[in-house]
């Protein structure tokens, strides 16, 4: 018994360990719950996907991830906000947010000014921002403001609240509030601390935000939650609990004014055009209230977890209809009710689904139903546009693309994503677009050519705002592994498991860079293109026969020719008869009579050996032209023919 029991035991223990091993495991594959926002831009600001991608225009509520670089022209401010983090940029600087999840705040100033506040002390743990010369973290919540490279090869760090830890010149220094420390090469000095107008501008910002009332009824570390006070007015209602409402006209509808992008790892994200639109569209959910639109935020006692859209999506198949009498298949989306299931685009663990659940219910509209009556409000929120506009590598901009209404019975049709955009080459696609992208910007660094990264302490800045606008970026959306073809990209499986996907991806990219070689190979050698051709293993067996070359092949082949008969010549006559013809011609004496002298009449020629001592032909180059010996023979007494003339080469 004793021993069974043992036995009984150590596998429960195994399946506990087995299932907290696949929860981590599913866990650290969930997007993270945390995303920044584009709070306010004034002047030139640029935003780019990740170092290597070209820059598009920040726009305010332009949600800010891992990888993506903030830039700013000369005069030009903007404002990023994590939760209760504020991360402020002055004119002519650039900031990469290198990791942003729900545990790390790591931040990169490679030249300019940043402003900096925070107010979690949760935050400090995993906070972290570098500059060429130095590295900075914070022991206590306050605020700083580092400058980069605007003195050659120094940095400087100005602690104005908190306690902050400077590491640089292989120093590590603790500077409190009111001090300043400067590093400069192997230098690391400080000083009293000193502000301007950029840090005025920055307090002054802060002080707008701590006195906001949103902070009473959702947590400070909802993203947006500092611009609710000014454009919209809170209440309770018994049902729902907090509600915000926007201050809109009547007609207004949510997640109509604004536009989709595409954003790594989610898919499809809502970016709206309103300054306030931030959280409502990205937390909580949407409800009616005496025929208009109000915002319930919902179960927040954790920290709020992040969604690039709380939408329904229908359309697809069956949804011909009519946009400005042009037909087309529609594709609609509406905002989700608190007792509507979110049904994401992307891979997602159970543990984070039933948080976005969670945080959504309140009250007793959980099932939909109130004094015996099932609420629907998607009629109301409903809008739908042309399905291919989600096909395109651009921004769907929901005001200016045509309308239409639904079908009669489209309440019952079933959920229908929009579709997946083109995946783009050398884009963020998670740890495989990383790997790719950071192999393609070591082979390009330093090379001058596209993706290279800027020598920052040079001097070089990269352009701040160009004209292309952001291409979306494609990730592979869950369900079950079926073979599709997405444009002109090789087969890959949607869906499956991770490590189809990584193979999959991975081989795209081998496949892409190909042609892309091959391409730049028949661009630079217009005259004799060589294009770039994937060797394969080496096999066994017999080898393609190499083209053959007259110019260069025959005369090799005359010459092969010569040494064979050489050869076959000194195995024929010993080499002590051909010396001694060549020492005494004339003692040779003539062959004798045979009965039958009749054939041999005239043997005279061969008995003439007078012409060969002579050195003419040996000062003449005609004896290289054997070939034209070979093709017409003459006898002589060596033998004729190529004897002859190899016997002629001994000579």
């Amino acid at each position: 018994m004793k021993p069974r029991f043992l036995m009984k035991n150590a596998a429960l223990l195994a399946l506990a360990l087995g299932a907290a091993f696949t929860s981590k495991l599913a866990l650290a594959d969930d997007p993270p719950a945390q995303v920044g926002r584009i709070a306010l831009v004034q002047g030139q600001v640029g935003i780019s996907a990740g170092q290597g991608e070209g820059a598009s225009t920040a726009l305010v509520n332009w949600p800010v991830t891992s990888s993506n670089t903030v830039t700013t022209a000369q005069g030009a401010r903007t404002e990023l906000r994590v939760g209760s983090s504020a991360i402020r940029l002055d004119g002519d600087s650039s900031l990469e947010v290198i990791q942003l999840d729900d545990d790390n705040l790591r931040l990169r100033l490679h030249y300019g000014s940043v402003n900096i506040r925070i107010v979690n002390p949760d935050v400090l743990a995993g906070f972290e921002l570098s500059t060429p010369q130095g590295r900075v973290t914070m022991q206590e919540a306050g605020r700083l403001r580092v400058d980069a490279e605007l003195r050659a090869d120094t940095s400087s760090i100005n602690v104005f609240d908190g306690v902050a830890i400077v590491e640089g010149g292989g120093e590590r220094l603790t500077v409190r509030a009111g001090r300043r420390a400067d590093i400069t090469g192997p230098d690391l000095r400080t000083a009293p601390a000193l502000a301007d107008a950029f840090d005025d501008w920055a307090r002054e910002r802060d002080r707008q935000a701590d006195a906001v009332l949103a902070t009473r009824y959702i947590p400070r570390e909802m993203t947006g939650y500092e611009d609710l006070d000014r454009y919209g007015s809170w209440r309770d209602d018994n049902e729902y609990g907090a509600l915000w409402i926007p201050s809109v006209s009547s007609t207004w509808v949510p997640y109509r004014d604004g536009r989709w992008t595409w954003i790594a790892p989610w898919g499809w994200t809502w970016v709206d055009n309103a300054p306030w639109g931030y959280a409502p569209f990205h937390y909580g959910r949407w409800v009616q209230v005496n025929r208009r639109w109000a915002w319930a935020p919902g179960h927040h006692e954790r920290r709020p977890v992040w969604a690039p859209a709380l939408v329904g999506w229908v359309g697809g198949a069956g949804w011909n209809l009519n946009f400005n009498a042009r037909p087309s298949v529609g594709q609609g989306w509406y905002p989700l009710a608190p007792h509507e299931r979110f049904v994401p685009g992307y891979r997602l663990s159970d543990d984070h689904l039933r948080r976005l659940a969670w945080q959504a219910a309140r009250g007793r509209d959980r099932d939909g139903r109130h004094d015996g009556k099932k609420r629907d409000y998607r009629r109301e929120g409903l809008t739908v546009v042309p399905q291919d506009r989600f096909g395109q590598r651009g921004e769907v901009i929901v005001p200016r693309e045509p309308r239409a209404n639904p079908p009669a019975n489209w309440d019952r049709a079933p959920v229908a994503l929009p579709p997946t955009p083109p995946v783009k080459f050398g884009s963020n696609q998670g740890a495989v677009g990383n790997a790719v992208r950071n192999a393609t910007q070591e082979a390009a660094r330093g090379l001058g050519r596209p993706g290279s990264r800027p020598d920052y302490a040079r001097g070089e800045r990269p352009v701040p705002v160009p004209t292309a606008q952001p291409a979306p970026v494609a990730t592979i959306a869950p369900g079950a592994p079926q073979p599709t073809v997405i444009g002109n990209t090789p087969q890959m499986i949607v869906g499956g498991s991770r490590d189809e996907r990584v193979r999959n991806e991975l081989r795209g990219f081998e496949e892409r860079r190909n042609r892309y070689q091959q391409g730049r190979a028949e661009s630079e050698a217009p005259a004799a293109p060589r294009p770039v051709v994937t060797v394969p293993a080496p096999v066994l067996g017999a080898q393609p026969e190499p083209q053959r070359n007259p110019v260069r092949d025959v005369p090799r082949e005359v010459q092969r020719d010569i040494r064979r008969d050489m050869r076959d010549i000194q195995r024929e006559t010993p080499r002590a008869q051909q010396q001694a013809s060549r020492q005494a011609p004339a003692a040779v004496a003539p062959p004798p009579p045979r009965p039958e002298p009749t054939p041999r009449a005239a043997p005279a020629p061969r008995a003439e050996p007078t012409p060969r001592p002579e050195p003419a032909p040996r000062a003449e180059p005609a004896p290289r032209a054997e070939p034209a010996s070979r093709a017409a023979p003459a006898r002589s007494d060596d033998g004729g023919g190529r004897r002859g003339a190899v016997r002629q080469m001994e000579r």
